[in-house]
């Protein structure tokens, strides 16, 4: 459960489902924001493609995307059978905060329904792939990504927040032309490095931005 659909839940329930499954071969999806953009560009470029999409290509994963109910028949026609029992036996719990609600969902009722509805799986129909990737590996691919400038000061602008790129290896502060462009990776699991001409630096926050205005004495 979140408070509203948003892409980072997606990313939640897509890592769950890759440290369980494995890889999927393909999903399908509706035309939400999070998964489609028109006119939607090629991995070659990865201009106009979602967050989520970015990911599915990276992890060779086939993206579809359709709005017409049809186009998973199943997957609708079992999800208003959870939600419906799903809203009763919260109800009956009393359950009414959404960590309640998550805890219960993932703790009690998905287990519930899995031992009394699932099956085994038939390895010769699986399309699922092994996950080869390393939990950082996982955690770095499964990222929100952004393109930033550097500045004068040699520092990135990130959610009204400004840092410097450290050499992972050495600790050391590096600095790069103004104007150098940097893609922010904010990993799964709340970490930050840019990515600056192709290779991979830890961002650490700057307490106080000097402003660029200022004369030196």
């Amino acid at each position: 459960f979140d408070y509203e659909e948003t892409t980072n839940a997606y990313l939640i329930v897509l890592m769950n489902m890759i440290i369980n499954f494995g890889i999927p071969e393909k999903i399908r999806t509706d035309k939400r924001n999070s998964f489609s953009i028109n006119n939607a560009k090629s991995s070659k470029s990865k201009l106009n493609v979602t967050q989520f999409g970015r990911i599915c290509e990276d992890l060779n994963i086939n993206l579809i995307c359709n709005s017409n109910p049809l186009f998973k028949p199943n997957a609708e026609r079992e999800n208003g059978t959870f939600k419906r029992r799903l809203k009763a036996e919260l109800k009956h719990e009393g359950i009414t905060t959404i960590e309640e609600a998550n805890d219960y969902l993932n703790n009690v009722f998905i287990p519930k329904m899995n031992k009394r509805f699932s099956y085994d799986i038939n390895p010769k129909k699986n399309v699922m792939k092994e996950n080869n990737y390393t939990e950082n590996e996982l955690n770095f691919i499964i990222s929100i990504r952004h393109e930033r400038t550097i500045d004068n000061a040699s520092s990135i602008k990130y959610l009204n927040k400004y840092y410097l790129p450290i050499d992972e290896e050495t600790g050391e502060i590096i600095s790069f032309k103004s104007g150098t462009k940097c893609v922010v990776v904010n990993t799964y699991d709340n970490k930050l490095f840019g990515i600056i001409n192709e290779k991979s630096y830890l961002l650490t926050l700057v307490e106080q931005q000097v402003d660029e205005t200022t004369n030196a004495s």
